[in-house]
């Protein structure tokens, strides 16, 4: 037997895969079984992989340019040249895809597709979805289902799997890795995400966008607020359906962009959300098979506040109800310079019971978790801005400056002024 040679590592150009990749291709659809199509940056098949085992090629709307398939594909492409990872996703049947980008020199110039795959099983719901998608006749349509039984079934973490796998086959085959690896950092950074993410957006996306009022709800989500994040939400849809000017599939393809985020934050401080949800790809169904405006408002609901009541619940897992409101309350207000006063008026609750009663509960006292609050608010904006300490005191929710540094100091082990200078991301002017 031959010794294999590897290929050329020649760089593709969009529109012409390279020796190498186009190789990468092969073997990973001959091994897996799993048929893959590329596209350019205009939407147009450039080449396909095993074609003879992709199920879409029976239809007739999945060649329309212009169909709900391909706009389907066309959108999840263009959200993984963002991840600059593997997106998973449903196609307008419901069957599991997964798809990369392919960046050359920092510039998107087409995406893969893998796909589709059965995960899980195989649905009625799907069977549903290919009539009514391509009015077919009983003899097609047995025909099609005569096709998906010899489909392979994958688990969600096979799925994941061949998701990384394939990552990899892409990734070997572009000269410069540094595009992926800089999107992929950038996603990724917790302590700037929504920062992060907001530039992100903006740059690749010129149509004005509620920022300020997606950082709100991410606020009022991360601190429990179930009822504000919900009116939160609804306001947000609304304005998706506005700037989609009603289009169901537009204003999806945005709440599902949002809960990507809203999750990789939940997930990222370890509030384990997706033990809640079973799986990201929950989510991805219900909010995909929403028939509706209203059914998708209701079920967004739903997910936020299932969601805000696991955050409220890795805070305290208590049952006394003073708790819990008092939690929503600091948590919303924790900026402010509140008191004990302060929960006594708005909670009805007397100052001394309720004292004694938080900390027995959440074993620490009421002042100590104030200022644990106040102090990662204030480490934050240490790490990411230029304000000077006094401001960042003020921010705070701290009247005294040098009480606020006596008080950081005590938590994190050295002076606000010394923890800037070891953790600032951000270059501070000298005077």
């Amino acid at each position: 037997m031959k010794n294999f040679v590897i290929p050329n590592l020649d760089k593709p150009n969009g529109e012409t895969l390279s020796e190498y990749l186009n190789s990468s291709m092969e073997a990973f659809s001959h091994i897996t079984g799993i048929s893959v199509t590329y596209f350019n940056n205009k939407n147009e098949i450039v080449k396909e992989f095993k074609a003879e085992d992709k199920i879409c090629n029976f239809f007739d709307v999945y060649k329309q340019c212009s169909g709900p398939c391909r706009k389907n594909l066309t959108s999840s492409g263009q959200f993984a040249s963002r991840l600059g990872e593997p997106y998973i996703f449903l196609c307008k049947s419901g069957l599991t895809n997964i798809a990369i980008s392919l960046i050359i020199d920092g510039v998107f110039v087409g995406y893969f597709i893998a796909g589709p795959m059965i995960m899980g099983e195989f649905r009625n719901s799907t069977a549903s979805r290919f009539s009514l998608l391509n009015d077919l006749n009983d003899l097609s349509l047995s025909t099609v289902k005569a096709f998906v039984n010899k489909m392979k079934v994958y688990h969600p973490n096979q799925v994941s799997q061949v998701a990384l796998l394939f990552y990899n086959c892409i990734i070997t085959a572009v000269s410069d890795k540094n595009d992926y690896n800089a999107l992929r950092t950038q996603y990724g950074q917790q302590n700037q995400i929504n920062t992060v993410i907001q530039k992100y957006k903006k740059t690749l996306n010129p149509m004005e966008y509620p920022y300020d009022l997606e950082n709100i709800l991410i606020t009022n989500v991360t601190n429990g607020q179930i009822q504000t994040a919900k009116e939160n939400l609804r306001e947000l849809l609304n304005k998706f359906s506005i700037l989609e000017v009603g289009d169901l599939e537009g204003i999806k393809a945005k709440s599902l962009w949002l809960f990507a985020i809203i999750m990789r934050i939940a997930n990222e401080n370890e509030k384990n959300i997706s033990s809640v949800l079973d799986t990201d790809l929950d989510v991805i169904n219900k909010l995909s098979e929403a028939a509706s405006f209203t059914e998708l408002l209701n079920i967004s609901e739903n997910l936020i506040e299932l969601i805000t009541r696991n955050m409220l619940s890795s805070i305290y897992n208590g049952h006394s109800q003073i708790i819990v409101k008092a939690l929503q309350f600091i948590n919303k207000h924790y900026k402010e310079k509140i008191t004990l006063k302060d929960i006594e008026q708005n909670l009805h609750v007397n100052a001394s019971y309720f004292s004694t009663l938080f900390k027995h509960e959440m074993g620490v006292t009421f002042t100590d978790y104030l200022n644990e609050l106040k102090i990662e608010h204030a480490s934050d904006l240490l790490s990411t801005t230029n304000l000077s300490i006094i401001d960042i005191s003020l921010s705070a929710g701290f009247d005294d400056q040098s009480y606020f540094t006596k008080v950081f100091k005590k938590a994190k082990g050295v002076t606000p002024k010394q923890y800037r200078s070891a953790n600032s991301a951000v270059k501070i002017p000298t005077n």
